[in-house]
């Protein structure tokens, strides 16, 4: 039709998340267990070999749970 403008409207999106999240600092793949229970037994073997502190928490992104140094709930 004349006088008619046709807009390209383009693929909607997913919304992203930060890929970071699952890689260490360092780079590194972060090891993904299970169950909480299996993180937590990971995190007690963690403080008696390397007297290290870490935590439990569940990933937004996978489902799965990591272990991380920070001790807060923002996670």
């Amino acid at each position: 039709m004349p006088g008619r403008r046709r807009t390209r409207r383009s693929a909607p999106t997913a919304p992203t998340r930060p890929r970071l999240a699952h890689f260490r600092s360092d780079g590194t793949a972060k090891t993904r267990f299970a169950s909480r229970d299996e993180a937590d037994r990971a995190a007690f073997q963690a403080r008696l070999d390397h007297g290290r502190e870490l935590s439990s928490y569940q990933c937004q992104m996978c489902g799965g749970w990591h272990l991380g140094s920070r001790q807060d709930e923002l996670w």
